[in-house]
This record gives C-alpha cells, structure tokens and sequence, in this order.
C-alpha cells in the first residue's frame, strides 16, 4: 500500500559504513518528505505524495516508501508546474485518510528527520496521526546550516544541485533520498577528517554539546587548523590562447573570432556593438576622460569592457605599476556574475591566465579575528539558553566556513534559525576602522578580513559595489581607473554617502566608549576620566532626548516610518527643534569633556585618536541635530528621519546634499584618470541627465566627457508589444482584472510592477479572491525584510502557474530568463514622489533656466519605465507583452513613452480584450493544458 521497496545502501547514494555509528546512537531513523497543494498556514492544503527513507541501526538494506495521494481538490497549477504531478497521476491513488493507519504504522518508534521538519511535522500530525506532532523531529536544515554555511541559501534543492550533484525534482520520494545523502555526506566527511567538519565537530563540542548532530559527526582526528587558506583570488581556467595585448585592433579581433569566443562563453556570437564598444573602453583607459555608454541588453556590456581591462591591467603590473583597477556594480547578482562567470571566461578568451582578480566589501562584511574570538568567549557563560548556545556554534561555524570569513551576507534562513547570531554577528566584525588597525590585523595572520585586505595591493582587478567605491578607505589600495556597472544608480548611491547622519544606536555607543557607560558586554575602561555617576546620568539624559525626538514624529510618520521635514521645520515643529537642540547641547557638552581629556593626556597615541575621534563625531551629530531645524532656508541640504518605529531610539536622521556633485568631484572623480558609467537604462532622448544629473559630470569634469549608446540586439519589433489601456478607470481594479486576464491567458507567467505599496497589496486582495481554486501560486513580499532575490527565484523555478507583484526593488536587476516570464504589467507611469528634496533639486534647475519637468520629472520617470519594461525581453528567444495600466494618454508627455522603449517598439493604445491577440501577435506560446 505504503510502495516499500528494499535498497543496498550504495543504490542509493548512501555511505553504510559513515551513517552506522550515528543510527547505533540515534536508533532506528526515518527521512520524510511531503508534496502538498499548499503551504501548512494554507487551511485547505492537503498532501499529494509521500517518500520516506527508513534507516535501522544494524540493517544492511535501507526501506523507502512512496505513495501519491489523492486530494479532494484538483492540484494547483503552481504545484504542476513545480512537481510534474497532475489530477490523472492522483485519480487512482488513495486519499490520506485511507493510508494514514499505515504511515503511523511504518513511522512508529522512529526518530524523523526532514528538510524544514515544521512543515512534515504539520502535515504528519493534522492529516496522519496527531502523536506524530510529539514525535522526535531532527532538520537538516540546521545541519547544512552548520556544515555548509557557504550556501547561497538552504533550501533541499540547492543543496542536492550544489553538494550532491543531483537535480532537485520536488518529487517526495527524491527529496527524502536527497536529505538522506546530505547526512550521509556530512557523515562520511567528518569520518575522513575533512576539515570542514571538523570545524562543525569542534563549534558543538564547544557550545552545543547535547546536538544530535555531534554523534553524526564524530570521525577522523583532522583539526579545523589543518584546512588550506582559501584563494584570494578567482581561479582563471587553463587556455591556450596567446595573450591579447592592449590594442584596440588586437582586443577587436579576438571578440570578432567567433571559434576562439565558443571555446570560452557557450552560444557565443560576435556582436558589432560589442566590438564597438570595447574600442571605446580602450579609448578611455588609454587617453584618460569621463565615458557615458549604455548597451542595450543582451550587446555584452561586462565583455566589452573586460576585454580592455583586463590587457590593461596585465600591461601595467608587468610594467611595474601596482594599482588595481575598479569595476563597481550595484547588484550581488552582477557581482556574483563577474567572479563566477565573466571574469574568468574573459581572461581565458584573452590569454590572461595570469590575471589576480578578487572582490571587496565593506570591512563590516568580514570577520575580525580579534573580535570574533571576544564574542565566542561569551558562549561559554552558564546562564545561556541551549538555542542560544546553538547561535555560538553556527557564528563560530560561519566564521570559519564561508570564504574569506565573509559574514555579512549570511542567507536569511541562517539567521532565521538562530536570531540571537544577528547581534552575534554584528560584534564579530570591525564595522569601523578604529574597531582593528592595519597593524593589529598584521598580527592576527589568520585573520579573515586582514588576509582579504593584504590581497587587495597585488591584485589586478578589483570588483566592488558602489557604497565601497564612494567610500573607499584610505587604508586600501589607491586607483585611478574605475568602470561603473549599473551606473543609473550611482547618484542614489551619493545621495547616501555623501550625508550626514546620526543614529541614536551609534551616538551613545560612542558615549559608551569614552566614558564607559555600557553595561554587560558592552561594558568599556572609561578613556574620558569624569564621576561615573555624572557620566550615567548624561547618557541617561540623552538617550531620553534622542528618544523623545522620535516619539515627537511617530504620528507623522509614514508607511515604513519615515518623515522628511520641510523648510522651516522648526517653526513647524516647535517642540521637536527644542528637544534637538537640548540634545546637541548634551552632545557638545561630552565632546567637550573628551577633549580636554585629551589635552590632559597629550596629543600623541592611539588614545588621543580615539578621544579626538570620538569627540569630532559627537560633534558632528551635534551640527546635524541642528542643521536639522535651522531657520536658513537657503540651507543645502534636506533632513529626514527614518525607522520612526517604537521605541524610538533606532530611528536615522539623514542630512541629503540638494547638490551633491561637489562632494562627488572632490572627494572621488577628480582623482581618477579613468571613469566609464556603464548600463542599460542610461540615456532618455539621448540624454544622461535623469540618470547622472545630480552628479553634474560635465560641469565639474576637468577631463573630456564623451557618450555611446549601442542598441540591443533582440528583434523587439517581432517579439515584443507595449500596450497603453485606453481607459483605465478605478486603478486597482484594472490593474487586478489585467492580472487575471494574463495569468489566465498565459498560466500564470505575469508580473506586476507597482508604483503603490498600497495598491499592490489592494490587487494580490483581488486576485486571490478571483484566481482561487484555480491553483496559482501569488508571490509578493509582505514585510520590508523579506528577500525579493527568494520570490524571484521561486516564481522562475515555477515556470508556470505563478504570478509575481512587486515594487521598486523589482523594476530592474530582475533577469528571467525563458517562458517562465511572458507579461509585464505597470499600474501607473512611475513618476517619482514628489518629496523635499525632490522639490529643492527643481528649483534649482528652473534658478538655472532649465525646464525642471522636462529634466528632472519626466526624465527619471523614463527612466524608470525604460528599466520596468527591460524586464521582460532578457534573450533573444523571449517573447511577450507589456500593458501599462494607466498610461495618461490624455497628457502631453504620452507621445514621449517610445523613448523608454527599445528600438523597433512603440506604444499601442488598446482595449483589456486586445490582449489575447496581442500575445498571438507576438508569439507569446500559450500553456498546453495536462490534467
């Protein structure tokens, strides 16, 4: 009934000998997993089909079970789309209900073991036996959280891709054999002293000694000391090229050799704009200047410009010259693309194997050695929970396994497992130069973050993001040459770097350390030598200040707790302008202190830097606090708070430069010799402004500045069609009925880009109401924390059957790829909102004689439909349509929408029941029907 069928245990995949030790400690174990129409909050999912793998200490054979199981409703289409299984497969199978005496049955007595144990632990308990939720329950989720850190996440799929080789099919009984492999995996490593799981071994003998994971991963006698250090640089493939030099003849003809290129990127193609556009980049790093260049996409900007490079690179270092060139993206995704693919194809294409190429983040990204250590030293204290201690082991775990101690981007998941190991985290790492000098990390040689930094003055090629880029610290290598990626977003970048700021948290954590007013083990030897008493009183009163200037704007906040303040906030805001004033008074008040403790102790030595440190940046959040609420209306800048959210001490006051190209100029582009913005949304009509204009490149630029657009080479006029709706009406409404048509007329396989938080909650309201029953899967990010990168990659992997609503975050760097996307539909033309600052910068265009509308409004409004409808055509293959659901085509500004638009496509203005058609005329396939 159960379909339990014998195996050796070499059939499947699983080490005999590895797993024998842990099942004589752990008894007779079974691996489950469920295919369900639903996720378990979902009150009418049901399970669909069960697997299981059945382990026995003493037992040379391994058991599985697999049986598929009729639901009393048809399967959604999310879930056909995601396991293959339709209502024909289910119609002779028996429904739950009729086989669960028999699950029990073969379940009782066992020790179960799941990837993401909650969600088998529900289904087992509501639909099998309700014992089983009471039942012993192991995850192999905070197994591979442990052991393999260094996943991009930790799903079961990825896992068995990445470790086991094994693609994952959503298929329970193949699930369930792959979380058996996992254990089986980790098993065997630590029995043949791999260090890795020696690493893991040590962490739960240290902090988590009663974790059932311990016993799996008993074994060989290899110290986590004995893993090799891992290689700086990215590993650049054998070739027999010949090196290319740095010509832009020789550089053109090695991307013209269409052989030569097959033999580095499969499906190569030598592309005219391509070549053109490399000749550009020779050009600018030859001859120095400012280069604007936007390529279409799908014209291989990333090769284009690694082609000059990279001879570039390897004709100064062998010239003497050590200074590393820069590529900044915005995106971890372009990032990841660069190191993982571009960069070592490109090399190999030009014959460069020689190329040192490495990323850098943030030294808050990376474990300080130093530090780390203080943390994990607190693991050991009695008082500690035993889900706190399990935080240690995976901090101590993560800090060892990941590459280049890099923390910062733990997966979401991992901090979900643990939360205390945010806070761990964020102490085991040097968020601020003062935190670990150069020559503190030169002592500690296995120190992560130094070993990455030392790397950083013997590389060619450096790949970072544009934070870092704009805020380059002096301790790392100098560069004159940098190359942009995704440069629409540098300006917002400057936006950031170049303010002011104060953040409650960082001003009393500085108070703390000047006078050592922390507690616990945040506690510090007061550097400032005043009455404690005093000195806790000080911080006690201006913590009640900082917090009571939040609370002041908790009713004006907005949705996510938010609020810029207007000209002549302190007339409007009487009482929240005094507060900050008494709260500036404090803040000099203390810096005063530090100061003349510094005069007391001398000028020299690391004391004194820490004290006039710490006194200039109390200083500093004095001026912010009341530059804030200056009656100069001519102020340059514009202040807003964020966070605003109870207790309303974690809020952030931001102080934006109206014009920050100064800043920009100064203290980054006048020092480079070479610097090329690069993208695929740059130019509106031709021009840069909408994307660079606050950066005033031209104005400020003692170099030559030059632009290229080079068109995408997809056939859009055959493949794509845009359509304005021709009246819209209620918004939300059209929009949800636009969204039914599509997901119905296509599967599924639509996206939704939102100008509204509001209205794209109101239309997943709608649709979920009418699409019920019929089996879509409706993704949207419902919290600020929640990783779009995840609902992306869920609403791809489906294929069909899913609908994906988003807002700002996915109108660009989204990069699907095939049918799995064939509709996009925009709600509302995205004009940004109009804010202060936005106000402040428009006035200072018509004080220029510009048309600030024309420039600033409708530019980046094009702009940013110019990035939503790139979301659609990411291959030459792909087809679909674009409706824009409110395109205003009574205004005058409706003629300009084809300059968002790639060459060979024009807007359309069309009715809702145009849109089957309009598919058909595109060439968009329509979804065959299995049931």
């Amino acid at each position: 009934m159960l379909g339990a069928r014998e195996h050796a245990y070499t059939e499947l995949g699983l080490d005999e000998g590895a797993l024998a030790p842990w099942l004589e400690a752990q008894g007779p174990v079974a691996v489950v997993d469920f295919e369900t129409t639903g996720l378990s909050e979902d009150a009418a999912a049901e399970p669909i089909e069960l697997g299981a793998v059945l382990l026995d200490p003493g037992r040379s054979t391994v058991t599985t079970l697999e049986r598929t199981l009729r639901p009393h409703g048809p399967v959604p289409r999310s879930v056909r789309a995601l396991t293959g299984l339709v209502d024909a497969d289910l119609a002779g199978a028996p429904r739950i209900e009729e086989v669960s005496f028999a699950i029990a049955a073969a379940l009782a007595g066992r020790t179960l073991v799941a990837h993401n144990a909650a969600f088998e632990r529900h289904f087992l308990a509501r639909y099998v036996a309700p014992s089983l939720r009471l039942a012993r329950y192991l995850d192999t989720t905070e197994l591979l959280a442990l052991a393999h850190p260094d996943s991009p996440d930790l799903r079961l799929e990825t896992a068995a891709e990445r470790l086991l080789a094994a693609r994952g099919g959503h298929r329970a009984l193949p699930d369930a054999i792959a979380a058996a492999r996992l254990l089986s995996l980790c098993a065997a490593g630590a029995r043949a002293g791999a260090p890795r799981y020696a690493t893991v071994r040590t962490a739960l003998e240290r902090f988590a000694p009663r974790s059932p994971w311990l016993a799996l991963l008993r074994g060989g006698e290899s110290l986590p000391g004995e893993a090799p250090e891992p290689a700086q640089y990215i590993r650049i493939p054998e070739t027999r090229e010949e090196p290319v030099p740095f010509d832009g003849d020789a550089i053109a003809a090695a991307l013209a050799d269409e052989e030569r290129g097959r033999r580095h990127f499969p499906g190569y193609r030598v592309r005219e704009g391509q070549i053109r556009m490399a000749r550009e980049f020779v050009r600018v790093l030859d001859e120095g200047g400012r280069l604007l260049l936007e390529g279409g996409t799908g014209v291989g900007k990333s090769l284009a410009y690694l082609a000059a490079l990279i001879p570039y690179a390897m004709e100064r270092s062998a010239g003497g010259i050590r200074e590393p060139l820069l590529v900044s993206t915005r995106t971890k995704l372009l990032q990841d693309q660069l190191l993982a693919k571009d960069i070592p194809a490109a090399a190999a294409l030009l014959g460069h194997r020689g190329l040192r190429a490495l990323s850098i983040k943030g030294r808050a990204n990376y474990v300080c050695q130093r530090r780390c250590e203080q943390v994990l030293a607190e693991g050991g204290e009695p008082r500690l929970l035993e889900e706190d201690r399990a935080a240690f082991a995976a901090l101590a775990c993560a800090a060892k396994l990941r590459p280049h101690g890099e923390i910062g981007t733990l997966p979401a998941a991992l901090l979900g497992l643990y939360p205390p190991l945010r806070d761990l985290r964020q102490r085991a790492v040097a968020a601020r130069a003062e935190h670990c000098t150069r020559e503190q990390c030169a002592v500690e040689r296995a120190c992560p973050f130094g070993q990455r930094r030392k790397a950083l003055a013997d590389a060619h090629l450096v790949v970072a993001n544009h934070d870092l880029l704009l805020r380059w610290p002096p301790d790392y290598p100098a560069f004159t040459c940098a190359i942009v990626d995704e440069a629409h977003e540098l300006a917002g970048v400057a936006d950031e770097v170049y303010a002011a700021e104060v953040r409650p948290d960082e001003v009393l954590a500085r108070v703390d350390e000047l006078f050592g007013t922390g507690s616990g083990r945040r506690a510090f030897r007061p550097r400032v030598d005043v009455d404690p008493h005093d000195a806790r009183t000080w911080r006690a009163d201006l913590q009640a200040d900082l917090a009571a200037l939040g609370g002041l704007f908790a009713d004006r906040a907005g949705e996510f707790g938010g609020l810029e303040l207007p000209a002549q906030a302190a007339r409007i805001f009487p009482q929240a302008a005094q507060t900050a004033q008494l709260a500036a008074q404090r803040l000099l008040l203390l810096a005063r202190e530090a100061e003349r403790q510094q005069e007391r102790d001398g000028e020299e030595g690391e004391g004194a830097e820490a004290l006039a440190r710490g006194a200039a940046e109390l200083r500093d959040a004095a001026d912010s606090l009341r530059t804030a609420f200056a009656e100069d209306s001519q102020i340059e800048v514009v202040a807003a708070f964020e966070s605003l959210t109870p207790p309303f001490d974690r809020w952030r006051l931001a102080l934006r430069q109206v014009a920050p190209a100064l800043s920009f100029h100064e203290s980054f582009l006048a020092k480079l010799e070479s610097f090329a913005a690069v993208s695929a949304s740059l130019f509106v009509g031709g021009d840069a402004f909408a994307a660079l204009g606050e950066l005033e490149l031209e104005r400020y630029s003692e170099r030559p500045v030059w632009s290229l657009r080079v068109e995408s080479p997809f056939p859009y006029a055959e493949h794509m069609r845009v359509v304005a709706l021709d009246a819209p009406g209620d918004l939300v409404e059209e929009t949800s009925a636009v969204i039914e048509d599509l997901a119905r007329l296509l599967g599924g396989r639509t996206l939704g880009l939102f100008t509204s938080l509001r209205r794209m909650r109101d239309v997943r309201e709608r649709l979920a109401d009418r699409l019920r029953g019929e089996g879509f899967d409706l993704l949207m990010p419902r919290r600020a924390t929640d990783d779009p990168a995840a609902l992306v990659d869920r609403f791809a992997r489906a294929g069909s059957g899913a609908v994906l609503l988003g807002s700002r975050t996915f109108w660009q760097g989204l990069d699907i790829v095939g049918p799995a996307l064939s509709a996009v539909v925009i709600e509302k033309l995205p004009f940004e909102v109009p804010t202060e600052l936005r106000r402040r910068r428009e006035a200072r265009l018509r004080a220029e004689g510009s048309d600030a509308f024309e420039r600033q409004a409708l530019g980046k409004m094009l702009l940013n439909l110019k990035q939503m409808v790139g979301r659609l055509i990411r291959s030459e293959d792909d087809r679909g349509l674009v409706v824009i659901v409110e395109p205003r085509s009574d205004r005058p500004y409706f003629e300009r929408l084809g300059e968002a638009l790639p060459r060979g496509s024009s807007v359309r203005a069309a009715a809702r029941a145009a849109l089957a058609s309009l598919l058909d005329e595109a060439g968009v396939p329509r979804p065959a029907q299995r049931s």
